[in-house]
Protein backbone atom coordinates (compact mmCIF):
# COMPACT_ATOMS: atom_id res chain seq x y z
CA UNK A 1 0.00 0.00 0.00
CA UNK A 2 1.36 3.42 -0.85
CA UNK A 3 0.93 6.38 1.51
CA UNK A 4 0.73 10.40 1.08
CA UNK A 5 4.32 11.33 0.26
CA UNK A 6 5.13 13.95 3.35
CA UNK A 7 6.19 17.19 2.73
CA UNK A 8 7.76 19.68 5.28
CA UNK A 9 7.56 23.60 4.69
CA UNK A 10 9.97 25.85 6.33
CA UNK A 11 9.57 29.85 5.27
CA UNK A 12 8.32 33.09 6.86
CA UNK A 13 4.88 31.58 7.66
CA UNK A 14 2.87 32.25 10.95
CA UNK A 15 3.80 36.07 10.95
CA UNK A 16 0.68 37.90 9.22
CA UNK A 17 2.71 39.14 6.60
CA UNK A 18 0.34 38.54 3.41
CA UNK A 19 2.76 38.51 0.65
CA UNK A 20 4.44 34.92 2.13
CA UNK A 21 1.25 33.46 3.36
CA UNK A 22 0.26 34.02 -0.48
CA UNK A 23 3.19 32.02 -1.13
CA UNK A 24 2.43 29.61 0.91
CA UNK A 25 -0.96 29.27 -0.33
CA UNK A 26 0.32 29.00 -3.82
CA UNK A 27 2.53 26.35 -2.58
CA UNK A 28 -0.05 24.49 -0.90
CA UNK A 29 -2.37 24.27 -3.84
CA UNK A 30 0.26 23.70 -6.81
CA UNK A 31 1.52 20.29 -4.64
CA UNK A 32 -1.93 19.01 -3.89
CA UNK A 33 -2.86 19.88 -7.58
CA UNK A 34 0.04 17.90 -8.72
CA UNK A 35 0.54 15.06 -6.06
CA UNK A 36 -1.23 13.17 -3.17
CA UNK A 37 0.76 14.54 -0.22
CA UNK A 38 0.36 15.67 3.35
CA UNK A 39 1.97 18.83 4.28
CA UNK A 40 3.14 20.02 7.26
CA UNK A 41 4.03 23.71 8.02
CA UNK A 42 6.90 25.53 10.42
CA UNK A 43 5.18 28.32 11.43
CA UNK A 44 5.53 31.49 14.11
CA UNK A 45 1.56 30.89 14.67
CA UNK A 46 1.09 27.04 13.64
CA UNK A 47 -2.62 26.93 14.41
CA UNK A 48 -3.34 30.45 12.56
CA UNK A 49 -1.61 28.68 9.87
CA UNK A 50 -3.00 24.89 10.26
CA UNK A 51 -6.39 27.12 9.56
CA UNK A 52 -5.35 29.45 7.21
CA UNK A 53 -3.84 26.56 4.80
CA UNK A 54 -5.47 23.59 5.66
CA UNK A 55 -1.98 21.87 6.62
CA UNK A 56 -0.33 20.67 9.42
CA UNK A 57 1.33 23.20 11.56
CA UNK A 58 4.29 22.91 14.26
CA UNK A 59 6.14 25.64 16.07
CA UNK A 60 9.08 26.73 13.92
CA UNK A 61 11.56 27.34 17.05
CA UNK A 62 10.62 23.83 18.65
CA UNK A 63 13.70 21.89 18.11
CA UNK A 64 12.62 18.71 19.03
CA UNK A 65 9.38 18.83 17.01
CA UNK A 66 11.38 20.34 13.90
CA UNK A 67 13.48 17.71 13.97
CA UNK A 68 11.22 14.85 14.72
CA UNK A 69 9.15 16.48 11.41
CA UNK A 70 11.98 16.58 9.31
CA UNK A 71 12.99 12.65 10.34
CA UNK A 72 9.72 11.78 9.63
CA UNK A 73 9.72 13.48 6.01
CA UNK A 74 9.61 12.10 2.41
CA UNK A 75 10.72 16.24 1.62
CA UNK A 76 11.75 19.57 2.69
CA UNK A 77 11.14 22.87 0.77
CA UNK A 78 12.50 25.76 1.67
CA UNK A 79 10.70 29.06 0.43
CA UNK A 80 9.75 30.98 -1.22
CA UNK A 81 10.13 34.67 -0.27
CA UNK A 82 13.13 36.18 0.70
CA UNK A 83 14.74 33.67 2.98
CA UNK A 84 18.68 33.19 2.14
CA UNK A 85 19.77 36.90 2.28
CA UNK A 86 21.24 38.75 5.62
CA UNK A 87 19.44 42.03 5.56
CA UNK A 88 16.74 41.06 7.94
CA UNK A 89 19.39 39.80 10.23
CA UNK A 90 22.13 37.63 10.35
CA UNK A 91 19.92 35.57 13.19
CA UNK A 92 16.95 34.87 10.44
CA UNK A 93 19.20 33.93 8.13
CA UNK A 94 20.98 31.21 10.18
CA UNK A 95 17.94 30.08 11.46
CA UNK A 96 16.48 28.79 7.35
CA UNK A 97 19.86 27.60 6.55
CA UNK A 98 20.60 25.65 9.68
CA UNK A 99 17.08 23.69 9.00
CA UNK A 100 18.26 23.00 5.81
CA UNK A 101 21.36 21.55 6.58
CA UNK A 102 19.57 19.22 9.35
CA UNK A 103 17.63 18.29 6.87
CA UNK A 104 20.83 17.36 4.54
CA UNK A 105 21.69 15.46 7.44
CA UNK A 106 19.11 13.38 7.94
CA UNK A 107 19.36 12.43 4.15
CA UNK A 108 15.83 13.87 3.37
CA UNK A 109 14.94 15.24 0.05
CA UNK A 110 15.64 18.83 -0.26
CA UNK A 111 14.34 21.70 -1.94
CA UNK A 112 14.79 25.54 -2.35
CA UNK A 113 11.26 26.57 -4.01
CA UNK A 114 11.04 30.00 -5.84
CA UNK A 115 13.08 31.88 -3.60
CA UNK A 116 14.77 35.55 -4.29
CA UNK A 117 18.28 34.71 -3.06
CA UNK A 118 20.36 37.44 -1.49
CA UNK A 119 21.84 40.34 -0.17
CA UNK A 120 24.44 38.40 1.33
CA UNK A 121 26.30 41.13 2.86
CA UNK A 122 28.81 39.57 5.42
CA UNK A 123 31.85 37.00 4.24
CA UNK A 124 30.24 34.90 7.05
CA UNK A 125 26.65 34.78 5.36
CA UNK A 126 27.88 33.67 2.33
CA UNK A 127 30.47 30.66 3.83
CA UNK A 128 27.17 29.67 5.05
CA UNK A 129 24.87 29.93 2.64
CA UNK A 130 27.03 27.80 0.23
CA UNK A 131 27.98 25.43 3.02
CA UNK A 132 24.21 24.61 3.30
CA UNK A 133 22.96 24.85 -0.20
CA UNK A 134 25.72 23.24 -1.87
CA UNK A 135 24.35 19.34 -2.54
CA UNK A 136 20.32 19.87 -1.91
CA UNK A 137 18.37 18.09 -4.64
CA UNK A 138 16.83 21.10 -6.15
CA UNK A 139 16.71 24.92 -6.76
CA UNK A 140 14.05 27.00 -7.99
CA UNK A 141 14.49 31.30 -8.09
CA UNK A 142 12.07 33.78 -8.75
CA UNK A 143 14.61 35.99 -11.05
CA UNK A 144 17.25 35.57 -12.58
CA UNK A 145 19.58 37.52 -10.48
CA UNK A 146 19.22 34.86 -7.76
CA UNK A 147 20.05 32.58 -9.83
CA UNK A 148 23.24 34.69 -10.68
CA UNK A 149 24.26 34.90 -7.38
CA UNK A 150 24.31 31.31 -6.45
CA UNK A 151 26.10 30.49 -9.41
CA UNK A 152 28.95 32.88 -9.01
CA UNK A 153 29.24 31.07 -5.21
CA UNK A 154 29.14 28.14 -7.12
CA UNK A 155 25.93 26.31 -6.23
CA UNK A 156 24.41 25.04 -9.48
CA UNK A 157 22.13 23.33 -10.97
CA UNK A 158 20.02 26.31 -11.06
CA UNK A 159 16.34 26.77 -12.20
CA UNK A 160 14.91 30.29 -12.59
CA UNK A 161 10.99 30.27 -12.27
CA UNK A 162 8.59 33.05 -11.08
CA UNK A 163 7.56 33.66 -7.91
CA UNK A 164 5.26 31.31 -6.74
CA UNK A 165 1.89 34.00 -6.04
CA UNK A 166 1.33 34.29 -9.84
CA UNK A 167 -0.95 31.09 -9.80
CA UNK A 168 -2.57 32.24 -7.19
CA UNK A 169 -6.76 32.77 -7.55
CA UNK A 170 -7.59 35.44 -6.02
CA UNK A 171 -11.50 36.07 -4.31
CA UNK A 172 -13.94 37.46 -6.22
CA UNK A 173 -16.23 38.67 -4.04
CA UNK A 174 -14.51 41.78 -2.37
CA UNK A 175 -17.79 44.10 -2.26
CA UNK A 176 -17.72 43.78 1.44
CA UNK A 177 -14.33 44.17 2.05
CA UNK A 178 -14.69 47.35 0.11
CA UNK A 179 -17.84 48.65 1.86
CA UNK A 180 -15.83 48.21 5.51
CA UNK A 181 -13.33 50.45 3.88
CA UNK A 182 -15.55 52.83 3.17
CA UNK A 183 -15.99 52.23 -0.41
CA UNK A 184 -18.95 51.72 -2.47
CA UNK A 185 -17.26 49.22 -5.17
CA UNK A 186 -18.63 51.51 -7.90
CA UNK A 187 -15.23 53.46 -8.00
CA UNK A 188 -11.85 53.68 -10.24
CA UNK A 189 -9.66 52.35 -7.24
CA UNK A 190 -5.93 53.20 -6.61
CA UNK A 191 -4.46 50.92 -4.19
CA UNK A 192 -1.32 52.38 -2.13
CA UNK A 193 0.87 50.12 -0.08
CA UNK A 194 3.44 51.87 2.41
CA UNK A 195 5.63 49.91 5.00
CA UNK A 196 7.95 51.78 7.48
CA UNK A 197 11.62 52.08 7.24
CA UNK A 198 14.21 53.07 9.31
CA UNK A 199 16.13 55.00 6.69
CA UNK A 200 13.36 57.04 5.93
CA UNK A 201 11.46 57.09 9.28
CA UNK A 202 9.33 60.65 7.39
CA UNK A 203 8.10 58.49 4.85
CA UNK A 204 4.20 58.53 6.72
CA UNK A 205 4.32 62.42 6.49
CA UNK A 206 6.03 62.05 3.10
CA UNK A 207 3.28 59.78 1.59
CA UNK A 208 0.13 62.07 3.10
CA UNK A 209 1.31 65.44 1.19
CA UNK A 210 1.86 63.40 -1.96
CA UNK A 211 -1.26 61.11 -1.64
CA UNK A 212 -3.48 64.29 -0.99
CA UNK A 213 -2.36 65.79 -4.45
CA UNK A 214 -2.98 62.48 -6.23
CA UNK A 215 -6.47 62.32 -4.44
CA UNK A 216 -7.24 66.15 -5.50
CA UNK A 217 -6.10 65.44 -8.91
CA UNK A 218 -7.49 62.08 -10.21
CA UNK A 219 -10.94 60.69 -10.57
CA UNK A 220 -10.21 57.53 -8.28
CA UNK A 221 -10.78 56.83 -5.12
CA UNK A 222 -7.63 56.18 -2.80
CA UNK A 223 -7.08 52.70 -0.70
CA UNK A 224 -4.20 52.08 1.62
CA UNK A 225 -3.95 48.71 1.94
CA UNK A 226 -1.37 46.87 4.65
CA UNK A 227 0.36 43.48 3.54
CA UNK A 228 1.74 43.10 7.03
CA UNK A 229 -0.02 43.15 9.89
CA UNK A 230 -0.38 44.87 12.26
CA UNK A 231 2.57 47.70 11.15
CA UNK A 232 1.23 48.52 7.80
CA UNK A 233 -2.07 48.40 8.78
CA UNK A 234 -1.27 50.85 11.42
CA UNK A 235 0.61 53.05 8.84
CA UNK A 236 -2.02 52.85 6.69
CA UNK A 237 -4.70 54.15 9.28
CA UNK A 238 -2.33 57.13 10.32
CA UNK A 239 -2.07 58.05 7.13
CA UNK A 240 -5.67 57.60 6.62
CA UNK A 241 -7.10 59.57 9.13
CA UNK A 242 -4.79 62.77 8.91
CA UNK A 243 -5.87 62.54 4.90
CA UNK A 244 -8.93 60.99 4.66
CA UNK A 245 -8.40 58.72 2.25
CA UNK A 246 -10.03 55.32 3.00
CA UNK A 247 -7.81 52.24 4.43
CA UNK A 248 -7.82 48.58 5.11
CA UNK A 249 -9.44 48.30 8.60
CA UNK A 250 -8.35 44.54 9.06
CA UNK A 251 -6.17 41.84 7.72
CA UNK A 252 -7.01 40.27 5.03
CA UNK A 253 -6.33 37.17 3.06
CA UNK A 254 -4.28 36.48 0.29
CA UNK A 255 -6.76 35.49 -1.62
CA UNK A 256 -9.05 38.15 -0.67
CA UNK A 257 -6.33 41.18 -1.24
CA UNK A 258 -5.50 39.78 -4.61
CA UNK A 259 -9.23 40.38 -5.41
CA UNK A 260 -9.07 43.30 -4.16
CA UNK A 261 -5.81 44.91 -6.25
CA UNK A 262 -7.85 43.18 -9.63
CA UNK A 263 -10.78 45.65 -8.70
CA UNK A 264 -7.85 48.70 -9.01
CA UNK A 265 -6.89 50.57 -11.91
CA UNK A 266 -3.66 51.24 -10.21
CA UNK A 267 -1.27 50.43 -7.52
CA UNK A 268 1.38 52.20 -5.77
CA UNK A 269 3.35 50.17 -3.51
CA UNK A 270 6.36 49.38 -1.65
CA UNK A 271 5.56 46.07 -0.90
CA UNK A 272 6.93 43.46 -3.56
CA UNK A 273 3.60 41.30 -3.34
CA UNK A 274 1.63 44.55 -3.81
CA UNK A 275 3.55 44.69 -6.99
CA UNK A 276 3.48 41.13 -7.95
CA UNK A 277 0.03 41.64 -7.22
CA UNK A 278 -1.07 43.90 -9.40
CA UNK A 279 1.33 42.49 -12.07
CA UNK A 280 -0.99 39.32 -12.01
CA UNK A 281 -3.95 41.01 -12.14
CA UNK A 282 -2.75 42.98 -15.17
CA UNK A 283 -3.05 46.27 -13.10
CA UNK A 284 -0.16 49.22 -14.00
CA UNK A 285 1.65 49.92 -10.58
CA UNK A 286 4.49 52.10 -9.76
CA UNK A 287 6.80 50.92 -7.60
CA UNK A 288 8.63 52.50 -4.87
CA UNK A 289 12.18 50.47 -4.89
CA UNK A 290 13.39 50.65 -1.05
CA UNK A 291 15.09 47.31 -1.90
CA UNK A 292 16.78 45.65 -4.75
CA UNK A 293 14.31 42.98 -4.91
CA UNK A 294 11.84 45.84 -5.95
CA UNK A 295 13.91 47.59 -8.21
CA UNK A 296 14.27 44.41 -9.97
CA UNK A 297 10.48 43.30 -10.87
CA UNK A 298 9.57 46.96 -11.54
CA UNK A 299 12.08 46.35 -14.24
CA UNK A 300 11.32 43.29 -15.20
CA UNK A 301 7.44 44.07 -15.26
CA UNK A 302 8.11 46.81 -17.90
CA UNK A 303 6.13 49.67 -14.89
CA UNK A 304 7.04 52.95 -13.69
CA UNK A 305 9.03 53.25 -10.44
CA UNK A 306 10.72 55.49 -7.84
CA UNK A 307 13.58 55.52 -5.05
CA UNK A 308 12.99 56.64 -1.98
CA UNK A 309 15.18 59.79 -2.72
CA UNK A 310 12.45 60.65 -5.02
CA UNK A 311 9.28 60.55 -2.76
CA UNK A 312 8.67 63.94 -3.14
CA UNK A 313 7.98 63.17 -6.79
CA UNK A 314 5.55 60.04 -5.84
CA UNK A 315 2.56 62.54 -6.98
CA UNK A 316 4.00 63.44 -10.26
CA UNK A 317 4.72 60.44 -11.12
CA UNK A 318 1.54 58.47 -9.80
CA UNK A 319 -0.11 60.83 -12.38
CA UNK A 320 2.17 60.33 -14.91
CA UNK A 321 1.41 56.59 -14.24
CA UNK A 322 -2.34 57.27 -14.39
CA UNK A 323 -2.27 58.89 -17.63
CA UNK A 324 -0.27 55.61 -19.11
CA UNK A 325 -1.91 53.34 -18.13
CA UNK A 326 -2.85 51.65 -21.63
CA UNK A 327 1.04 51.26 -22.32
CA UNK A 328 1.62 50.07 -18.47
CA UNK A 329 -1.04 47.18 -19.00
CA UNK A 330 0.44 46.07 -23.02
CA UNK A 331 3.61 45.75 -20.99
CA UNK A 332 2.27 43.44 -18.27
CA UNK A 333 0.50 41.58 -20.75
CA UNK A 334 3.26 40.65 -22.62
CA UNK A 335 5.37 39.79 -19.48
CA UNK A 336 3.19 38.48 -16.77
CA UNK A 337 2.16 35.24 -19.59
CA UNK A 338 5.68 33.77 -19.30
CA UNK A 339 5.99 34.49 -15.30
CA UNK A 340 2.69 32.57 -14.49
CA UNK A 341 4.49 29.81 -17.02
CA UNK A 342 7.43 29.45 -15.05
CA UNK A 343 5.70 29.85 -11.52
CA UNK A 344 4.01 26.51 -11.92
CA UNK A 345 6.95 25.25 -12.69
CA UNK A 346 7.62 24.94 -8.84
CA UNK A 347 5.30 23.10 -7.98
CA UNK A 348 5.43 20.66 -10.73
CA UNK A 349 9.21 20.31 -10.44
CA UNK A 350 8.81 19.60 -6.77
CA UNK A 351 6.07 16.62 -7.23
CA UNK A 352 8.50 14.81 -9.84
CA UNK A 353 11.54 15.11 -7.11
CA UNK A 354 9.28 13.40 -4.59
CA UNK A 355 8.01 10.82 -6.85
CA UNK A 356 11.76 9.99 -8.10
Amino acid sequence: MTHSRRILISGYYGFSNTGDEAVLSAIVRGLKSQADVDITVLSASPEETAKLHGVRALPRMSLTQVTRALKDCDLFISGGGSLIQDATSLRSLVYYLTVISLAKRYRRKVMILGQGIGPLRRNISRRLAERALSGVDLITVRDAQSGELLTDMGIAPVIVTADPTFTLEPCREVESLLGEAGLDGEEDLIAVSLRRWDERPEIGDEAASALREIADKLPAKLLLIGMQSPDDLILAKEIGEKTGIAYQPSQWTPEQMLGVVWRCRLVVGMRLHALIFAASAGVPFLGIAYDPKVEQFIKAAGQEGITLDEMASMADKALDAWNARGELASKLAKAVPAMRRAATENTRLAADLISD
